[in-house]
């Protein structure tokens, strides 16, 4: 009985590391596959800024609003 367990316990092991690779592969293909021209860099670096400090004030007002002060 404990060699049963052990096996399907070794097997299930081996199927889900090999899905997990599966996963990264098929991410790396599609980052590789994706290429932007320099305008199109620059249009989401300035929309990432803006989202950036846009949470980065509602973080501090949330931070104000549950204890007083920002950090």
């Amino acid at each position: 009985m404990k060699k049963v367990l052990f096996i399907a316990t070794i097997s299930l092991t081996l199927l889900a590391s090999c899905r997990e690779n599966k996963k990264v592969e098929n991410m790396e293909e599609q980052n590789t596959e994706t290429t932007l021209s320099p305008e199109e860099m620059r249009q989401r670096e300035d929309s990432l800024k803006i989202v950036r400090e846009e949470n980065r004030v509602m973080d501090s007002i949330q931070q104000v609003k549950s204890h007083g002060h920002a950090h």
